[in-house]
């Protein structure tokens, strides 16, 4: 093989995202527009471009691509926490932007509702591993919000943060029959009301 040839062979290689990478992104999203358990691993081969064999050399089995995936959104939640803990704003207002992002997430195009929310209704069995990797999620953001409460002067902060992340959760829920107008409009009334009854003005 000529040195030119070789060069452009590993061009194309790096450019070219690893199997493992591949398969991940590509059962990502076939895993949220069409559900997990709809999903066969062939068709995640085929939109990856990718054989059985990588799959299950870079994944012991389905459920531990589930896990991975699972964990990634996990690790995207966190970084949203990040930014509006981090934020120059007051408690409340970082409570406020809680809101605003799940509106905002909500209006954008083909939003099925959290990644995280439907694996989990995929999988009600508490000792399943997306279950734990879900319910361990969402147990620290609202560990963050009920921080954020208490920052912000809440008696029961726990209570609030519980409160405020039911009202988030069931948004998702209500997204797909409602529409994101109505979703958004339910949501921000409804916490205005939490925050009244619980937040110093």
């Amino acid at each position: 093989m000529s040195a030119s040839v070789e060069t452009e062979a590993t061009e194309s290689r790096e450019k070219r995202p690893r199997a493992a990478q591949r398969i991940q992104e590509a059962a990502k999203e076939l895993f949220y527009k069409n559900g997990i358990r709809a999903t066969g691993i062939e068709e995640v081969c085929r939109a990856a471009d990718a054989t059985k064999m990588s799959l299950y050399r870079a994944f012991s089995s389905k459920d531990a691509l589930i896990a991975a995936i699972l964990e990634e959104d996990g690790q995207e939640m966190e970084c949203l926490m990040d930014d509006v803990c981090q934020c120059n704003a007051t408690p409340r207002q970082k409570l406020e932007r809680m809101i605003d992002m799940v509106c905002d997430m909500a209006r954008q195009p083909g939003q099925r509702g959290c990644p995280l929310l439907l694996a989990q209704s995929e999988f009600p069995e508490p000792h399943h591993p997306a279950h734990r990797i879900v319910a361990d999620v969402k147990a620290r953001k609202r560990a963050r919000m009920a921080q954020m409460a208490a920052d912000a002067g809440a008696q029961e902060p726990v209570v609030f943060a519980d409160a405020l992340g039911i009202m988030m959760e069931g948004a998702w829920f209500t997204l797909p029959f409602m529409g994101a107008e109505r979703t958004e409009a339910g949501l921000r009334a409804a916490a205005a009301a939490l925050f009244k009854a619980h937040l110093p003005d």
